[in-house]
């Protein structure tokens, strides 16, 4: 649309006469009149404002309407924008507004056989240029969050992608950001009116999903605290799956709190282990608002009671609070710290001058990390590495040795599955997976949903797996049948490591009768270690000094020389295992759970249609966005099917907000709060420790100056750093 202008420098909007209001023309509501004056500046490129009205007894008898342009910005004197005295800075914001004339004023009308509403005043005079085509799409009136829009935020929300990049998408879908239909601005407003509309009320809705989900399946399972002031303090919780796979892995398990995962900074703390293809598999998760030995027995004993049966070991860091913790509640649960999280503090304890020797680290890591020493073993090699470095006085080494019972696997080599987990690896990948599902500033409820989406696609990762254990044939690297024998009841991950046992070269050295039934060999592996491997002829049982099947649940490569002596086909069952099995053939650490523990999967057919009506619909679309007239006929042929299904039923123009909340959110708002939010809670992970540049400067700014000793001038440097340090003059 063009305008022209008048000698006396004002515009009139160009347009075909339908579309322009004139004086005297009638509307049936006052709805109608609006809409029609909408469209007439939409068209030719200018927005209007409702100016306000007068009603009586309910009824509007007079609307204003005028220019989006219409007024001045307000200005008042001495504002924090030119005032000197203020400490904050005001943001530069450009007005629209100038003091545009052109209105429209509705009246209404009712003569006894019609009312309504007319076109009482209209001025189509404007002080400014209209709106060029090519910038119609920032125009306020062409610019609005309708359904569609709100429909793709949530599926984004849920997946935990901004609204920088749901912009990004809503381009491509669309064709171009002046057919989106709103702009970057207008999506982060709308993110940010939904995170606004449940503040205060994040953990009450916590609280009712977890009522609700309990409701619905009695396998859930959570527990929670309400503080002072109905503050919510701690809540664990598991669902039916979780338990089930704790049942199934559940004899060793990895704990590690992890910070930064939701804006009140409550401690976010997974209980981990391994699954059948090795790898994470959660099976329950708590958050805190403390990290002390009352906030860790609580969540111990939920995660107890939930189970009904205690891990048989669990590995952790080396928590003061956690340590208290496993001693009070998990009293028969044998308790290992991360061999990591102790190694990697040697160099700090060392003294300098055994920093840079190769010799000590390779003896130390040597001793340390083996799993085939016995503990005395162990103790006689400790000790001759401090002699010989002269450590003995180090307090560091001294306490690692006093508790080598807690992290040193000489001493876990006779316990089941001793080996499994020697470091709190495990959860450390967990936590870093689970941040990538989470953001800091996320509410509870946002926390809870990006937590069910990352364990979502955590199972789906080990139904991919089990797929692919029954649909594909590994390759072998030996004619042995006793190989192929392992491909088919160990996972593939776990036949890969299986496969190398088998194919690795061995060699009897010796074999020596003990006792009747009893066969003692000396087998030589390729890395020219011998072992002894005793096998009871009557019982038909190994037993192999390096204990791999004990601390794995595993065969070892030395097992394996003697089965192929011997021709086996087959891997004797008792030798199976438990833990590594396809899942068919899977048997649980802890016993079989529970009918009520059963994950029931069943089929929604409302998604499954759904799914159709996608694929059809951009099928479609594909097909015909070659040619106008057939995406004409498509629109046309939608608009029927709309009309045919639902009538003349309008869609409501503005969503209303609690409904778009919980559409976003998947929960229900609550009408009544009974459990508020937790205060924001200071942990130990919750700061990096790093100093901002403005905090940095002061600091810089009020210590006092000193003389330099080598150009004995008053500043901020010594003789060290003189002449390499900038330093700017007052």
């Amino acid at each position: 649309m063009e305008s022209v202008a008048n000698n006396e420098g004002m515009y009139i909007p160009v347009c075909d006469d339908a579309l322009k209001p004139m004086i005297g023309m009638k509307f049936n509501t006052l709805v109608e009149a609006v809409g029609f004056y909408e469209h007439y500046a939409r068209s030719v490129g200018f927005g209007i404002r409702k100016m306000g009205n007068k009603s009586v007894q309910g009824i509007t008898k007079w609307q204003y309407l005028a220019c989006s342009r219409q007024g001045s910005k307000n200005f008042i004197p001495g504002h924090a924008s030119q005032s000197t005295e203020v400490s904050f800075k005001k943001r530069r914001c450009r007005s629209f507004r100038c003091e545009c004339l052109a209105k429209l004023n509705l009246r209404y009308y009712s003569d006894g056989k019609s009312r309504g509403y007319e076109v009482y005043q209209f001025v189509e005079y404007h002080n400014h240029l209209m709106v060029a085509d090519e910038h119609r799409h920032f125009m306020m009136a062409n610019r609005n969050l309708d359904p569609i829009h709100r429909r793709f935020m949530e599926d984004c929300g849920r997946c935990n992608i901004g609204p920088t990049l749901t912009f990004k998408l809503l381009k491509e879908i669309m064709g171009g950001p002046e057919n989106v239909g709103c702009d970057i601005i207008d999506i982060r407003n709308g993110y940010r009116d939904i995170m606004s509309n449940i503040d205060g009320s994040d953990a009450q809705m916590i609280f009712d999903y977890m009522r609700s989900q309990k409701e619905s399946s009695d396998a859930f399972y959570y527990e929670i605290e309400i503080g002072s002031h109905g503050k919510l303090t701690r809540l664990f919780w598991a669902d039916a799956i979780s338990r089930r796979n704790y049942h199934m892995f559940g004899d060793v398990i990895s704990f590690d709190s992890t910070y930064n995962t939701n804006r009140y900074c409550m401690i976010f703390a997974p209980f981990t282990g391994k699954d059948n293809h090795s790898r994470p598999v959660t099976f329950g998760a708590g958050l805190l608002s403390s990290e002390g030995r009352e906030s860790y027995s609580w969540l111990f004993g939920c995660f107890v009671r939930c189970m009904g049966v205690a891990p048989k070991l669990i590995i952790t860091d080396q928590d003061w609070g956690i340590k208290l913790a496993v001693q009070q509640v998990l009293l028969q649960t044998r308790h290992r710290w991360c061999m990591w999280h102790i190694m990697v503090k040697v160099s700090d304890k060392l003294p300098k001058s055994l920093l840079g020797n190769e010799d000590f680290k390779k003896e130390l890591n040597a001793c340390v990390w083996s799993d085939l020493l016995e503990p005395d073993e162990f103790d006689i090699i400790w000790n001759d590495i401090m002699e010989r470095y002269g450590l003995e006085d180090v307090h560091w080494f001294g306490s690692m040795f006093e508790d080598r019972e807690f992290w040193v696997p000489a001493y876990f080599r006779d316990f089941p599955m001793g080996s499994l987990l020697r470091t709190t690896s495990m959860s450390e990948s967990e936590n870093s997976f689970f941040k990538n599902y989470t953001k800091p500033r996320a509410n509870l409820v946002q926390f809870i949903n990006f937590f069910n989406y990352a364990v979502g696609d955590q199972r789906n990762a080990n139904s991919r797996l089990n797929y692919l254990d029954y649909s594909t044939i590994p390759d072998l690297s030996t004619q042995l049948p006793i190989e192929k024998h392992a491909s088919t009841i160990y996972t593939d991950s776990i036949f890969k490591h299986v496969q190398q046992e088998i194919s690795m070269v061995c060699e009897i050295v010796s074999i020596t009768t003990v006792e009747d039934n009893i066969k003692m060999h000396q087998v030589k592996d390729q890395y020219g270690r011998t072992l002894d491997v005793k096998y009871d002829c009557k019982k038909d049982t190994f037993d192999c000094s390096c204990k791999k099947f004990s601390r794995i649940g595993l065969l070892c490569c030395h097992i394996f020389c003697l089965l192929k002596n011997k021709s086996a086909n087959l891997i004797p069952e008792k030798y199976f295992g438990r833990r590594w099995l396809k899942s068919s053939l899977l048997k649980a650490a802890h016993g079989l759970p529970s009918e009520e523990q059963q994950p029931f999967e069943h089929l929604d057919e409302k998604q499954e249609v759904k799914k159709k009506l996608f694929s059809n619909f951009y099928r479609l679309v594909q097909k015909s966005e070659g040619s106008i007239d057939h995406l004409s006929l498509l629109s046309a042929g939608l608009d029927d099917l709309e009309q045919h299904i639902f009538g003349n039923c309008a869609a409501p123009s503005v969503i209303e907000k609690k409904k778009m909340v919980e559409d976003f959110y998947g929960m229900a708002v609550p009408d009544v709060i009974d459990v508020h939010p937790p205060d924001v809670v200071s942990t130990k992970g919750s700061a990096s420790g790093k100093v901002a540049k403005r905090q940095s400067a002061i600091r810089k700014a009020n210590k006092p100056l000193r003389r330099c000793g080598k150009c004995h001038e008053m500043g901020r440097h010594d003789s060290r750093n003189c002449g390499r340090v900038n330093e700017k003059t007052d």
